[in-house]
């Protein structure tokens, strides 16, 4: 079961202030070697005696080390739980309390303990920079997907969306009717019944089917707001948009049935209709950067930046990757310490100016070193005064 990180999710981490909160980012598999050879299991337990032996430098007794770790280590016992990963297990450890996510996207194996969440790898998730959301539906068949610029994991969502449209308007008519074959623009010879028969029966049950989706999909994303795509047949796309709640259901579908397309190629046609819309989005905002960059509304200053992102002045952020730094920010003087490795009781700045950035609502980029606005710069900002 996949345990799906929502933009809810994110901002209740993102404001967490507590003593010893623990991050942990462990690189797991689908299947293969690595799930038949327990590698992301024993991973988490290598990364969990990291994690203690810096509790331990905190001045926490074992007592209280083992009382904090322990329903990470349950993780540890459970078969099952490791054989239904996506490509990234992320948990969130404070006071013997645990939040964990399943995420697609490779990740490092990387623990963080600090009085806040390490979230700065999974900001991307959450900044219309390439994720978005897959709804591949039939009238038998239904499943979810969220995907990025390289990955898609399938979310479950069985409890929350029916599977098929005679779960919504019964079971009485005939199963024979209702193939789908793929090409042919529509789902050919389909007879419905419960309220009646013809077009408008049919228009009618396939509005209330859809709606019946909808609603159980949006107790999942209602508060995203990443591109929604649909595959399905033609007719089913304005009759979605129609009934659904959602703020950012993508003007094109993937055209025909799909209840027999893999997600890897469901994946490279999605991306194929979503590409041009995130590159330009993305292109603008850099030549933005760039032609503000001496007005004075632009800095790659972290002296400057944490204190603009605390202060939500920061509307757009670019970060390198595989870059960070670490120190201390002294909100009263307003400075800051600043270090090139984490040492203890000290913060990632990166992260910082990331979390504050988006909880002001301002836009978060993580990128190459090549896709940096300002070349041989690692952190860019620009401010909304």
């Amino acid at each position: 079961m996949n345990h799906f990180l929502s933009k809810k999710d994110f901002k209740a981490l993102a404001e967490v202030h507590d003593q010893h909160c623990i991050s942990i980012y462990n690189p797991t598999a689908r299947a293969g070697e690595e799930v038949d050879k327990n590698h992301g299991r024993l991973r988490l337990k290598n990364i969990l005696k990291s994690v203690q032996k810096t509790l331990n430098e905190y001045g926490l007794s074992d007592r209280e080390i083992d009382n904090y770790l322990a329903p990470a280590k349950n993780l540890l016992e459970d078969q099952s739980f490791w054989r239904n990963q996506s490509d990234c297990l992320v948990i969130f450890l404070r006071n013997q309390q645990m939040k964990y996510f399943t995420i697609p996207g490779d990740c490092d194996e990387f623990s963080y303990v600090s009085d806040h969440f390490y979230l700065k790898p999974l900001i991307s998730l959450f900044n219309g920079d390439g994720k978005f959301f897959l709804l591949n539906v039939s009238l038998q068949d239904v499943k979810f997907y969220e995907g990025t610029r390289h990955t898609i994991t399938e979310v479950f969502v069985k409890d929350l969306v029916p599977e098929k449209l005679e779960e919504v308007v019964g079971y009485d008519y005939r199963n024979k009717t209702l193939q789908f074959r793929s090409g042919k623009g529509g789902e050919a010879g389909a007879i419905f019944h419960g309220q009646g028969s013809g077009k408008d029966d049919k228009n009618i049950e396939l509005e209330k089917f859809l709606r019946a989706v909808d609603k159980g999909l949006m107790k999942l994303i209602q508060d995203d707001d990443a591109p929604l795509i649909l595959a399905c047949v033609d007719h089913y796309l304005p009759v979605y948009a129609k009934v659904t709640s959602y703020s950012n259901l993508f003007d094109k579908n993937i055209s025909g049935n799909h209840e027999r397309t893999g997600p890897i190629e469901l994946h490279e046609m999605a991306w194929l209709l979503l590409e041009e819309t995130f590159q330009e989005k993305r292109k603008k905002t850099v030549k933005s950067l760039r032609d503000l960059s001496v007005s004075g509304k632009t800095s790659y200053e972290i002296n400057e930046i944490i204190p603009a992102a605390i202060d939500g002045r920061i509307e757009v952020l670019f970060i390198q990757q595989s870059k960070d730094r670490y120190g201390l920010y002294d909100s009263v003087n307003r400075s800051l310490i600043i270090d090139e490795t984490l040492k203890t009781g000290h913060a990632s700045l990166f992260n910082m100016a990331a979390a504050q950035t988006w909880l002001n609502n301002g836009q978060v980029y993580l990128v190459q070193p090549g896709e940096m606005p300002f070349e041989g710069t690692f952190i860019n900002a620009l401010f909304r005064y």
